[in-house]
């Protein structure tokens, strides 16, 4: 903990003009404070005070500033800043809860959140110990970096804390004290109980953070996780003899992690797509992106369908059309957790396609045209699918194993040297990390067969070969760009001829 905590100097300045205006009875609570004490920085600022809605109103307008109910029945409004404020983004107003500050803070989440300092018109950046009010030991906590919820109760009122818990510990990069995880444990039959906005919001802010796998293992370790992905419990009995202990949910919880791993170490996996890649996705693969939480989703529901499909054929366990069947019912999951659109359709395209890395690298080397129809196929969602794809696959290596042969993993999957690779046992996982690796390559380096130049377009073939509007005419021009692809095709003139050649074909 910080010797000498102080809030930003606007923020200080914002406070003085709060206790000026509304004198009396204010205080400072929660995060803000918990983050100075850390040297921390803070965008938002809390708190509590009587009337809380007339304050925001009143403060709205003397600022300018955009006032928005968030929970009218609690009391709770913010106020969002005109501008773009560097220092401060929101202040939320919420109405004391209980007759003193004392009984409010004895109700909030965890014991780093319920600090208080008196607002006053001469306050200074400075936060002063002996102002604080700490009823919990909040701030013994918080030297100890210790995420502590005393009191069942607590969490009872709002079961949406228990999956906070994990985010929190997660963004700050505490502990959840041993007690705490133990009332998250008994009490996690409630997890699914607050809005389903709230739990996505909340799941969000978890899985965009790098090491979030860990705090998934925790979830599972808690309960909390099936709790909240009931279709997943399924999995912690199938498939016992291939994955061991724990079944596809040990697999599925491996994937996580290996993406988890995948995401920080991108230029070691892939050394020459790693900076592409960067720069194609630009701030999605930033910490606290939400597109991290959508590639989490998938490595963690892309396996969901395996125990409903599960057969077993002269011996061996199979799991037919395992993906179609994963990527709806991951779908009706996303959706009824209220996940935006975008994740739904991102995650359920990946889950559908996620056998295809692997298909292909059974499947002999990797030709011009299967490259292409796969970027084709996958669109946008290319990346995404490769990543959790390497993931996935990676799974299969301990963790320890796979940072010692992630040289070989970029390897050309077409030369001899991966032959080499010791255990001979981690070679076919090899095999299929050195395609993703080369599927990737060929997207940022191969930019002719991943999207072929537009050489004609449909009123040209229409003109050659004498057709109307009509899907052959978009079936001509999907087949001009596979041949340009695959080299047959580099010129106008040569597409021309191509075009010509197809009249016969297509009885025009």
């Amino acid at each position: 903990m910080t010797q000498t905590p102080r809030l930003p100097l606007a923020a200080a300045a914002l406070l003085r003009t709060v206790a000026r205006i509304r004198p009396g009875a204010c205080w400072l609570v929660g995060g803000a404070l918990r983050d100075a004490l850390i040297d921390r920085p803070s965008l938002d600022l809390d708190l509590a005070l009587p009337q809380a809605k007339e304050a925001a109103a009143q403060l709205a307008k003397r600022w300018k500033a955009t006032c928005v109910t968030l929970d009218d029945k609690a009391g709770t409004f913010r106020l969002i800043l005109p501008g773009k404020n560097a220092t401060v983004r929101h202040l939320d107003f919420s109405e004391l809860q209980g007759k003193t500050i004392e009984e409010d803070l004895g109700r909030r989440d965890f014991t780093a959140n319920a600090l208080a300092l008196p607002l006053t018109p001469e306050m200074s950046a400075t936060i002063h110990l002996k102002d604080l009010l700490d009823p919990r030991g909040g701030a013994e906590d918080i030297s100890q970096h210790l995420l502590r919820c005393e009191n069942e109760e607590i969490l009872k009122a709002d079961p949406l804390r228990i999956l906070r818990a994990f985010r929190l510990a997660a963004q700050l990069g505490w502990t959840i004290e041993p007690q705490t995880l133990k009332h998250l444990n008994r009490l996690r039959s409630r997890v699914r109980r607050p809005a389903a906005e709230r739990i996505a919001v909340e799941l969000i802010g978890l899985l965009c953070l790098p090491g979030a796998g860990r705090w998934v293992r925790l979830m599972e370790e808690t309960g909390v996780l099936t709790v909240l992905f009931d279709d997943l419990e399924a999995a912690r009995q199938c498939a016992l003899v291939y994955y061991g202990r724990g079944g596809v949910l040990t697999h599925t919880l491996d994937v996580v992690d290996r993406l988890d791993f995948l995401l920080d170490h991108l230029s070691p996996a892939f050394p020459r797509s790693a900076a592409p890649l960067r720069q194609a996705l630009g701030e999605h693969l930033r910490s606290g992106n939400p597109w991290r939480a959508t590639l989490m989703l998938a490595a963690l529901l892309h396996d969901v369908s395996k125990p409903e499909t599960a057969r077993r054929v002269g011996g061996r366990l199979r799991f037919f059309k395992h993906e179609l069947r994963g990527a709806e019912r991951a779908t009706a999951i996303l959706k009824a957790l209220r996940f935006p659109n975008e994740t739904v359709r991102t995650v359920s395209t990946v889950i559908a396609q996620h056998l295809r890395p692997g298909n292909l690298a059974a499947g002999g080397p990797v030709t011009d045209k299967a490259t292409y129809r796969f970027f084709r196929d996958l669109g946008p969602e290319a990346e995404a699918l490769l990543l959790v794809c390497w993931a996935d696959h990676a799974s299969y290596m301990p963790q320890r194993q796979l940072e010692r042969l992630l040289g070989w993993a970029s390897a050309d999957p077409d030369s001899e040297a991966s032959a080499k690779a010791r255990p001979v046992e981690a070679r076919k996982t090899l095999h299929h990390l050195q395609v993703i690796n080369q599927l990737l390559r060929r997207r940022f380096e191969a930019q002719s067969l991943v999207a072929p130049e537009k050489l004609l377009d449909g009123h040209a073939v229409m003109r050659i070969l004498d057709l109307p509007p009509g899907p052959l005419v978009g079936q001509v021009l999907e087949k001009l760009r596979e041949a340009q692809a695959c080299s047959r095709v580099k010129t106008k003139t040569q597409a021309v001829e191509f075009v010509r050649g197809l009249k016969a074909r297509l009885g025009a």
